[in-house]
């Protein structure tokens, strides 16, 4: 079992509450060192500081690992325009929101309704008035799907390896999807420096339904890819990259869910 699974593993036996986050912002601490400036829970709020003193606070704990390591180079800076595909409890967004500043934006798209509502929390709590919220999955077209609600363990379009071993961790409702394209069009976007994606595995269907913003805005990008019905996305999301002009496209490895960084 990973380092990982078994922080998960623990704090999944311990009780709601101040014990089990304080917990988890020491073992957080552990896990990613120094790539992390500080991570406590402090004040009734979970707050995750990254080594350039950007700061995020959570009304409820959180894995920081995409502020940890996804972001450790090219992070987008003041006016810059970067969008969060799986924005899950708004963790990564708040962190945006911040380092692009009342100039700059943040698009985030989370379908999930208990995500959406932490999500919305956490935004306030961080001041990010410069974030749009989607409140669609992100798909190769528009419509609505089944979705395999997880609420913050994880949440899919697709039946991921997570959701084939846990089923009774997820109930399946139907929610709406759009596309990528479809939302730049419809905000008007002219600019767009950074798309960061977790989706857990639906990471192909939504590239393809960016391949014009890719394509026009050139957007570096990083994806984390998953195992759907026993099939790594890994080559899916490769393939569409390279098919919308990326050269520069690079895998950081991870035994569980490598990440695909591309650039233009």
């Amino acid at each position: 079992m990973s380092l990982k699974n078994l922080a998960r593993s623990v704090r999944a036996a311990l009780p709601d509450g101040p014990l089990r986050n304080r917990l988890a912002a020491a073992a957080y601490r552990v896990m990613y060192g120094r790539a992390l400036a500080d991570c406590a829970w402090r004040g009734g709020a979970f707050v995750v500081r990254t080594p350039d003193g950007t700061e995020v606070r959570s009304v409820r704990e959180f894995d920081p690992a995409p502020l940890a390591s996804d972001f450790a180079s090219g992070a987008p800076g003041p006016g810059a325009v970067a969008m969060d595909v799986g924005g899950n409890i708004g963790a990564v967004a708040s962190w945006l929101a911040r380092r692009v500043g009342p100039a700059g934006r943040v698009v985030v798209f989370e379908p999930d309704a208990g995500n959406l509502d932490v999500l919305r929390r956490n935004l306030a709590l961080n001041g990010a008035a410069n974030v749009d919220v989607i409140e669609k999955g992100a798909w190769e077209s528009e419509g609505a799907l089944e979705f395999h609600a997880g609420g913050n363990y994880t949440s899919s379009f697709r039946e991921t390896d997570y959701v084939q071993q846990h089923p009774d961790l997820y109930r399946v409702v139907r929610l709406p999807v759009t596309t990528i394209d479809a939302e730049v069009a419809r905000l008007g976007l002219q600019r767009l420096d950074l798309i960061k994606m977790d989706i857990e595995g639906s990471e192909g269907p939504a590239l393809r339904g960016a391949l014009a913003t890719l394509r026009r805005l050139r957007p570096a990008v990083v994806v984390e890819t998953h195992v759907v019905r026993g099939a790594p996305t890994l080559d899916e999301v490769r393939a569409v990259l390279r098919d919308a002009g990326y050269t520069d496209v690079r895998v950081q490895p991870d035994p569980e869910t490598p990440a695909v960084v591309a650039r233009p």
